[in-house]
């Protein structure tokens, strides 16, 4: 047997042992007798082998940061950290954290410092800084968790001293612990991360358990506690009362509606957190706020066991006049509208029905006046049909009147019900000249994350060194609005509000919103000077900063703003243009030579709208070639005319 004879043996029953080992085809035509479609039945569905996985894009949006003299901190202003984009308001609480002096220092966590913290150039926009360590294989210790300290020490310790108007905490984010949550969550998640971490740290000190609340409850025999970081209270809609406080947004979170009355029942906070941190939602399809007054000043009292016979008496008066406003909803229900057999699912307004029918048989009597001439005979011994329909006329304007009397009595008696509501909701809520109603463990609000792209915040006024314009501030403290737009024309703004303002923004601006409260133990704490590692780590960062600063090309005084940078109120040009004769052969052509430039076109959303200027002053022809790209003729017109004004330039140069 020749080699090729032996290898297409080997293949004839390498092939043979592969279909033996096939089972039986079925072979004929498919029944169709019962066919079946629809959803997949148990037998081909085994819940077993399915698995939960997350439906959230990877991808995030890239925020391209404004050229380096659009990023210096004006003097007299806060540094804070942009908006991230994941959507989370974790920037926002780190800045409101960093204005309150025991926040602060917890943040700073002074018993676990580096000897060293390494400098990164991109760390300030949020490049994570990739920490060395030394671990041994059979180390248990999780070092991981030590990340979020670290990274909260130079978050704090950029907010002190940073020359840059923002940064980013997009480092805090990616951390191991914090990478894969949900946008709802990462807040709470990294509150408990860091306090783990923190305990681990320094367990002997109190600033740890800063931001802790231990909640109790008692049920007859039974008690049970639990700790949280941060509150959590979601506004039932069907339960949403006009003019709600957040007093009873917390009442409605601790006591439900029928919960709290029973005897030997009860729920109270046994600790209230020094940093007391709410997160408050509403339903974003229902509604565009979250329409809650909030408290510049809240007091806790109230939620403590030694109130809690006070908080029984209210929680059952206001069950009583909740019950009192159901019936006064029912029978105005019962009397306003009116239901037909043929069609109960549409109920008709029985004043708007009264109102139809009376104005028929007014039109009826109108008619019957005109055309109808009664007899003698019929004159002596009826009345007429124009008589009947003025009678019945009269009649329902009377009913009409009665019924709309009867349903103003309801709405002013549910309108006194509410006001009582209103009355008992003040409970431990102000300052009061009865001793035994006053409360006294006051917390002032101390910011406000509503809209993710601002923040809220109530901080201490200091003058810059560097300043040259002295600000005379009366107040010590001062609310601040901090902004960043990354489309605008200035994407960084920092703002002076008045407190009324910051509090109408945490009512209107969102259905979702971050409030942080300070007792007045926190707030005395005493502020300490960063540690040196961490002050030469800021020092570094602005180190790099200047140097930025130093090389950046400024921006040519007769080439036109692009409208992304242009400051409000000024012109299409930076400067008037020049009629000086030049100096020297190196100068810029003055705008007259230069010949006119076409008008901006706000139509049309041009390249640098979207390119920061760093990327497009290496030339004029770049310049051109990007602008005149896929916009039409009319670009091509101004390409042309970028053309002539960069040869003009090139010649004038030379």
């Amino acid at each position: 047997m020749t080699l090729a004879e032996q290898e297409d043996a080997d293949m004839q029953e390498a092939m043979h042992n592969s279909t033996s080992q096939l089972p039986q085809q079925q072979t004929g035509v498919v029944s169709l007798e019962n066919p079946y479609f629809g959803p997949e039945r148990p037998e081909h569905h085994d819940t077993q082998n399915w698995i939960m996985t997350t439906s959230r894009p990877t991808a995030k949006e890239i925020i391209l940061n404004p050229e380096p003299q659009y990023r210096k901190r004006q003097p007299n202003t806060p540094a804070f950290f942009r908006p991230s984009p994941a959507s989370h308001r974790i920037p926002a609480l780190i800045k409101i954290l960093h204005s309150i002096p025991a926040a602060r220092e917890a943040l700073l966590c002074r018993q676990a410092l580096e000897a060293e913290y390494p400098h990164q150039s991109e760390w300030w926009d949020g490049v994570p800084i990739e920490s060395r360590k030394i671990m041994h294989a059979d180390s248990q210790d999780d070092t991981s968790s030590q990340d979020v300290i670290h990274e909260c020490q130079r978050l704090q310790a950029f907010l002190d001293h940073t020359t840059r108007a923002y940064g980013s905490s997009e480092a805090l984010s990616t951390c191991p612990e914090l990478r894969n949550c949900w946008t709802e969550s990462i807040v709470r998640q990294f509150l408990d991360n860091w306090h783990n971490a923190a305990v681990s740290q320094a367990s002997d000190s109190q600033l740890v358990r800063i931001f802790q609340s231990t909640g109790v409850r008692i049920q007859g025999e039974d008690r049970s506690s639990e700790n949280t970081n941060v509150i959590d209270l979601h506004i039932d809609e069907e339960r949403f009362e006009s003019g709600q406080t957040l007093y009873d947004t917390i009442d409605s979170y601790l006591w439900p509606e029928g919960v709290g009355t029973e005897p030997g029942y009860e729920v109270y906070l046994e600790k209230v957190a020094d940093v007391f941190i709410i997160r408050l939602s509403r339903d974003e399809s229902k509604t565009s706020s979250l329409d809650i007054k909030v408290p510049s000043v809240w007091y806790a009292d109230r939620y403590r066991r030694s109130s809690q016979a006070q908080v029984h008496q209210m929680l059952a008066a206001k069950a009583a006049i909740r019950h009192e406003i159901v019936e006064l909803d029912q029978k105005k229900q019962r009397l306003s509208t009116f239901s037909s057999k043929n069609r109960p699912e549409k109920p008709l307004d029985v004043i708007r029905l009264l109102q139809a029918t009376q104005q028929h048989f007014a039109n009826e009597s109108k008619y019957q006046n005109r055309f109808e001439r009664p007899s003698a005979a019929d004159a002596e011994t009826k009345c007429s049909k124009a008589t009947a329909y003025e009678r019945i006329e009269e009649e329902l304007k009377t009913i009409s009147e009665r019924v709309a009397a009867k349903l103003q009595e309801f709405e002013e008696s549910k309108t006194a019900a509410l006001d009582k509501l209103r009355q008992l909701s003040k409970l431990l809520t102000e300052p009061s000249n009865a001793t035994a109603e006053s409360p006294d463990e006051r917390y002032t609000l101390r910011g406000v994350c509503a809209d993710l792209n601002t923040v809220y915040v109530h901080e201490k006024s200091t003058r810059d060194a560097e300043a040259q314009v002295v600000e005379v501030d009366t107040q010590s403290w001062q609310w601040w609005k901090l902004s960043y737009e990354a489309h605008a024309s200035q994407p960084v703004q920092c703002t002076k509000v008045r407190e009324i303002e910051v509090l109408k923004a945490a009512r209107d601006e969102s259905p979702n919103a971050l409030l942080v409260y300070a007792s007045d133990r926190a707030m005395s704490v005493e502020t300490k000077p960063l540690p040196p590692q961490l002050k030469a780590f800021v020092e570094a960062d602005n180190q790099t900063f200047a140097a930025e600063l130093a090389s950046a090309s400024p921006v040519p005084e007769a080439i036109r703003l692009s409208p992304k940078r242009q400051a409000p109120g000024e012109d299409l040009y930076r400067t008037a243009p020049s009629k000086e004769p030049r100096s020297d052969s190196t100068s810029l052509p003055s705008y007259d030579e230069l010949g006119p430039v076409l008008s901006p076109q706000p139509k049309r959303r041009e390249y640098d709208d979207y390119i920061p200027i760093s990327l497009r002053q290496s030339s004029f022809d770049e310049d051109v070639n990007m602008a005149g790209n896929g916009y039409g003729s009319g670009d091509r017109v101004e390409g042309t005319e970028m053309r002539e004004r960069g040869r003009r330039l090139e010649d004038y140069g030379s």
